[in-house]
């Protein structure tokens, strides 16, 4: 049979957000995990949480109605696997009906949904306990549940397993690879295919057995299917050893554990080398000069994440090759490295490639990867540098919401990002001993700022911040950027903006005042602002809520894209962004040459510390405390300096000098 390929809907209607029920706390801290548990009070509930693999990415939908009766819906996506060769949504994707497990015809309850980085359901059925165990594969493609049954009633008790589907409806599929058709068998697109041979088994009291489910084109044993469960739990195992962040607030402990999973399990084995990809239904196997070269890749710099720095590099050189000094980069890299999309123009895609190139570099510390990029800096340099008016501004066809929202021709993201990214080569070509290209990037980054306050500067709705562009009159979530990147020439003002009734909604922010929509990505570069701007109290408190209502509301644990669009997918770069509050906004990091770097901490008063362990920077493992007091305690493995809140230390590593700046 050939199938003529139809794309499954991502959600069904039954779990798409009408609103978000802000305020309300479904889900609480449990051991490792965040729970549900199916009162009656919260009930109907639905959710859907994304788990991804190299070569699988799942978003499990659920539901528990107000009889406490489960409903799943499984949607699988295989980005390998090109359907559809050179579209962004074109890997192969699948929704499985769950297998059905029935005991004694008797009615289930689902009594509790736990998340940990695998998700478990439990259900009763007199007396004897379901639990459900989802997890993608590690390295393979597919979505695997083990369905552990325990008799804790008194007598024996008969349960069957089944599928809903019982004969698989498509053996063959033409599918699109490298621009051929390519004929796969036995492709179970429907179809749950369960390991064990025991469908009908008897439970005798207080005895426990353990079924295997795989949901995929990968037809696993079940010991390969155990296997692959086990890499699942190494991986999320071996994440406790990156990047430790530790505050005195646990709910903030907890949300940062959650985010180091999304942001790096969201990395794709492709043809062309791994590849970092947003998730959400759509997106796999292919690249953003936003989410990936500017929100996730500096972070993956020092995260102490191996595939991250390998995905860091392979992203960067992809987009090399595209580098010119007549054109800007492309907005996206995609089909597994095939082909580009640029629908929308210039996004101001060449300034966001160089501002995380050169952090990451810097960062990184690696004088050979950086001399591998020199060149194509060097053209995207040139071409950005094309696009700077006479007043200073840098203009661009759209922005990164791709004409979602009013840009002009010119935006304030962009002219911001650019400037942050001259600072970075600025500090590049100085450590590199080039003097005259260091003063040349300086000289556009003061040139730049000047236009910022030029150009963008203005009286928006009652406040003295910025227009986001010429053409809008309306305040935008936007304005926080320049708090991020250390121009605060309108702080107090856009400060006030931002936590103002028009763009603070539901502990995220309005990306339009007067509107209903939402982007988090402005949301957590805000929150990095206003510690970076030294507002440690308002942060705190705005950082307190938000991640109050993306852990325990409706929707955890992760950050998510947008709301209405998208459903709050839960894509993985938004999880870097959080990261990268505390990094570069609670301790004001920053790399400022290929062995130096800067940090500014900004603790709010309740807050007696924070510590950063296992902090990868410049070739070396960083243990690095502040410890909030009348001065700042900075501990930088073991070197120990006091600083007057407010300034700023640099730290040379080669001599392990700690010099203070105010």
């Amino acid at each position: 049979m050939k199938l003529i390929y139809r794309k499954p809907l991502i959600f069904p209607t039954w779990a798409r957000f009408k609103n978000q029920d802000a305020g309300k706390r479904f889900y609480e801290m449990i051991d490792d995990g965040v729970a549900f548990a199916c009162d009656g009070q919260l009930l109907p509930h639905c959710n859907h949480m994304e788990m991804s693999g190299f070569q699988t990415s799942s978003i499990i939908s659920y539901q528990i109605d107000r009889d406490k009766k489960l409903k799943l819906y499984l949607f699988c996506v295989y980005p390998q696997i090109r359907v559809i060769p050179n579209k962004t949504r074109g890997g192969l994707t699948c929704c499985f009906a769950p297998v059905q497990v029935n005991v004694d015809r008797r009615e289930k309850t689902c009594e509790k949904v736990f998340f940990n980085g695998i998700l478990r359901f439990y259900e009763q059925a007199d007396g004897v306990e379901i639990i459900h165990h989802f997890s993608v594969a590690g390295d393979r493609k597919s979505l695997i549940e083990q369905i552990e049954l325990i008799n804790r009633s008194g007598r024996g008790q008969t349960v069957t397993v089944k599928n809903k589907k019982p004969e698989s409806l498509v053996r063959e599929i033409y599918l699109v690879e490298n621009h051929k058709q390519r004929l796969y068998t036995d492709v179970y697109l429907d179809k749950a295919l369960i390991m064990e041979k025991e469908r009908k088994t008897k439970l005798l009291p207080g005895e426990r057995k353990v079924l295997t489910v795989v949901y995929g084109p990968d037809r696993l044993s079940a010991l390969q299917a155990r296997e692959q469960l086990d890499r699942r739990k190494a991986f999320l195992s071996g994440l406790k050893s990156a990047l430790t962040i530790t505050t005195p607030d646990a709910q903030i402990n907890r949300m940062l554990n959650f985010c180091k999973i999304r942001v790096s399990e969201s990395i794709f084995e492709t043809k062309n080398g791994l590849m970092h990809s947003p998730g959400g239904g759509n997106f796999y196997g292919a690249l953003w000069t936003n989410d990936q070269c500017e929100y996730a890749n500096p972070l993956f710099a020092y995260m102490g994440y191996a595939p991250g720095v390998e995905q860091s590099l392979k992203c960067y050189d992809l987009y090399s090759a595209f580098a010119r000094s007549d054109r800007a980069i492309p907005t996206s890299i995609i089909a597994c490295g095939d082909d580009i999309w640029n629908g929308v123009g210039d996004r101001g895609d060449s300034s966001m490639y160089l501002y995380g190139l050169s952090r990451f570099l810097l960062s990184r510390g690696d004088r050979r990867a950086v001399d591998s990029f020199l060149e194509p800096i060097q053209k995207a340099s040139e071409y950005v540098r094309s696009r700077i008016t006479d007043e200073g501004i840098v203009t661009s066809d759209s922005d990164e919401l791709e004409n979602r929202f009013e840009s002009g021709n010119a935006n304030l993201s962009t002219s911001v990002i650019t400037y942050d990214a001259f600072v970075s080569l600025s500090h590049l070509y100085q450590s590199l001993g080039d003097e005259q290209k260091a003063g040349e990037y300086r000289l556009l980054s003061e040139k730049i700022k000047d236009g910022v306050e030029g150009y963008f500067g203005a009286r928006v709705e009652g406040f003295d911040t910025y227009r986001y562009c010429r053409e809008e009159s309306r305040l935008r979530s936007w304005i926080c950027l320049p708090l991020t990147v250390g121009i605060n020439d309108r702080k107090s003002e856009t400060v006030k903006a931002l936590l103002s009734d028009k763009l603070n909604h539901h502990a995220s922010l309005l990306t339009r005042s007067g509107g209903k929509t939402y982007w988090d990505r402005s949301a957590l570069y805000a929150m990095r602002g206003l510690f970076y701007c030294g507002e440690a109290e308002k942060a705190g408190r705005m950082l307190c809520a938000y991640t109050a209502e993306r852990l325990l509301g409706c929707h955890p644990p992760y950050p998510v894209e947008a709301f209405p669009e998208g459903n709050s997918a839960q894509l993985s770069a938004e999880s870097a962004l959080y990261l990268r509050i505390f990094t570069e906004g609670i301790l004001g990091y920053r790399p400022c040459g290929l062995s130096s770097f800067e940090l500014k901490p900004e603790l709010p008063d309740d807050w007696d510390q924070i510590a950063f362990d296992n902090f990868d920077l410049l070739g070396e493992s960083y243990r690095i405390t502040v410890t909030n007091g009348t001065k700042y305690t900075l501990n930088i493995n073991g070197q120990i300096a006091e600083i007057p809140k407010g300034c700023k230390i640099v730290y040379e590593a080669k001599n392990q000098q700690i010099t203070q700046e105010p």
